[in-house]
């Protein structure tokens, strides 16, 4: 009984956070903390997960049905290919590679990929060359070699621990007019909260909603203030 009314109560307080921005508030950081620990332990799918957690998921064929999202990814690839085309891409949570799949025929100086899970990259392994580096790194502590056109977080922003402060971390790495495209799944409150709180800390410069069958999600194209004032 206790647990149960434990259990909603957290299940109020994660829908208030989210739906009011509680983010901002003066406490908000600590809330938001507790709030993302709660989702972790209770194991909601648009929260950060532990890495074997992402490796038995991938192992298992969990992430196949994203195949068919065919909508979503030709979004994206018109976004980062009418920013950068041909430049240089670093795609954090890339998983086993279903953006850089459809992406590659388009050509690239320099393709960087990272995620989490082994399992994930090893099937991207094989594509390593000179221009093209796939590896296992956890994208809340991950530290890119170089420069960047544009930076890509492919329906993965919202399972880092702290997505903004990640944002401007990455955003650091970015050449001089480039831009980090994030694509969020719109029925995640998780997601959208992440995608409100980015859109107050950078400037949009371009956003579209794609939609199949009943899912749907927002490619939103961000950069710093500060790039935009150079």
């Amino acid at each position: 009984m206790l647990a149960a009314l434990h259990y909603h109560a957290w299940r109020r307080v994660r829908a208030a956070y989210y739906a009011f921005g509680l983010a901002r508030l003066p406490f908000g950081d600590a809330l938001g903390r507790a709030v993302s620990e709660w989702e972790t332990a209770q194991g909601f799918g648009d929260s950060p997960k532990a890495k074997s957690t992402w490796d038995a998921e991938y192992s298992d064929g969990l992430w196949t049905y994203m195949q068919r999202e065919v909508a979503r990814y030709w979004t994206l690839i018109g976004f980062m290919d009418a920013f950068r085309r041909g430049g240089e891409y670093l795609e954090i949570g890339c998983g086993d590679g279903m953006l850089f799949e459809r992406f590659k025929q388009l050509g690239y100086e320099r393709y960087v990929g990272v995620d989490i899970s082994d399992v994930a990259i090893e099937k991207l392994r094989l594509y390593n060359d000179d221009r093209t580096d796939f590896s296992q790194a956890d994208g809340d502590v991950y530290e890119p070699d170089g420069r960047f056109d544009v930076i890509v977080f492919n329906e993965s922003l919202f399972y880092l621990r702290d997505p903004v402060r990640s944002l401007e971390r990455y955003a650091q790495s970015l050449k001089p007019g480039g831009c980090i495209i994030v694509s969020n799944y719109t029925a995640s409150r998780r997601s959208l909260a992440v995608l409100r709180e980015a859109k107050r800390a950078f400037e949009v410069i371009d956003e579209a909603k794609t939609t199949q069958r009943a899912m749907s999600w927002l490619c939103t194209a961000l950069k710093p203030p500060q790039i935009l004032k150079r």
